[in-house]
């Protein structure tokens, strides 16, 4: 009986330090890799040989910088034509003197008329006549604001012809030379990749990604420099993949001055 007390009070004695001794958790280590935050395919829906190009790999180039021009000899003509056609003002100033000479008439007329010296049928021929002219000029006028569009409408077919970067970031590879045709089953011209900040691809388990959430801060190491930075969780997929059993995880990472490659190797802490 003794015996059995004794056992009773060690084993509460156990049960007791279990209870008050702090649960350990065990941090894992999980490896990734940075990409460039956006990676784009520089393309043309025109078509036309390279006449120039203004940048070099490695460059890089503000949004709305040239990148390539092609040729546009054949737009520069015809936009020398339609400017001319735009300021042509004879037919217009030909319309106004008619129509001044028609008024007039009809001012005379119709002063006539009151006194008796003319018909009422002379009159009303005037009147029609003052139409006519009235409405050339109406008509003169749309043909030159169709004129004015279709130089517009040229000028903005040349500019379309210099492609222009649609983002602020580097250019990574050149994929046509000058002299070399851009066709609609080729149009592409240049990767460009933003690299004012990077995207940090990790793939965790259901688990793991469950403790994380967006906008979630978290510390990012990077072995090749023995440096660690910041981190923002910007994507977690909704989807666990089948075949592996893991989860892909984005971290945006601020790299302004360029501390940071894209990609580079780097880690992440959970908790197991």
């Amino acid at each position: 009986m003794y015996s059995r007390r004794i056992n009773f009070w060690i084993l509460m004695s156990l049960t007791g330090l279990l209870a008050c001794s702090p649960l350990r958790v065990f941090a894992v280590e999980l490896e990734g890799y940075t990409e460039p935050y956006r990676t784009i395919r520089v393309a043309t829906d025109e078509t036309g040989v390279i006449d120039q190009i203004f940048v070099s790999e490695g460059e890089a180039v503000p949004q709305g910088t040239p990148l390539v021009r092609l040729n546009n000899d054949v737009y520069q003509a015809m936009l020398a034509v339609a400017e001319q056609n735009m300021n042509a003002r004879g037919r217009l100033e030909s319309a106004r003197a008619e129509l001044e000479l028609k008024s007039e008439r009809l001012k005379i007329l119709q002063s006539l008329r009151e006194e008796g010296n003319a018909r009422q049928e002379e009159v009303d021929r005037a009147r029609y006549e003052n139409a006519v002219a009235k409405a050339n000029i109406q008509t003169v006028q749309e043909e030159l604001l169709s004129r004015k569009l279709e130089y517009q409408k040229i000028k903005t077919q040349i500019d379309r012809r210099t492609i222009r970067a649609p983002i602020s970031g580097v250019v990574s590879l050149i994929h046509k030379e000058q002299g070399e045709f851009v066709a609609p089953n080729s149009p592409e011209t240049m990767t460009l990749v933003q690299l004012d900040q990077l995207l940090a691809y990790f793939t965790l388990t259901s688990q793991q990604a469950a403790q994380l959430h967006i906008n979630d801060k978290i510390r990012i190491s990077f072995k090749h420099n023995q440096s660690s930075t910041e981190g923002t969780i910007e994507y977690i997929s909704p989807v666990t993949d089948a075949q592996s059993g893991t989860v892909l995880v984005k971290i945006r990472i601020d790299n302004q001055k360029g501390d940071f490659r894209s990609g580079e190797r780097c880690t992440i802490q959970l908790e197991s």
